[in-house]
């Protein structure tokens, strides 16, 4: 698959390989420290229970079903940053 750009993830200090579709990719940002911010075009629904607060009393009544719209958000390391900047920039 030529469309996917191989990375090394860190979970809980575990280090895996892990990908994601180039074609995917709206938004890429460099942060101070050098890793690079990924934003993917993969929008999708999450419900979430959040506390259901009184407003006249200020008491807890429950929790509610808030439903949120989210995207994936990959950060890549300063090296794997370096190596999708090189991957993706254009050259006419």
């Amino acid at each position: 698959m030529k469309n996917q750009f191989i990375y090394t993830a860190t979970i809980a200090e575990k280090e895996y390989k892990a990908s994601f579709n180039l074609e995917k990719v709206i938004r890429s940002f460099t942060n101070e420290n050098g890793s690079v911010i990924v934003i993917l075009d993969d929008f999708n629904e999450r419900v979430t229970q959040q506390p259901d607060i009184d407003l006249k009393t200020n008491k807890m009544k429950g929790y509610k079903n808030v439903r949120e719209t989210v995207q994936s958000e990959i950060v890549l390391s300063k090296e794997d940053g370096a190596r999708f900047y090189q991957s993706t920039e254009y050259r006419s």
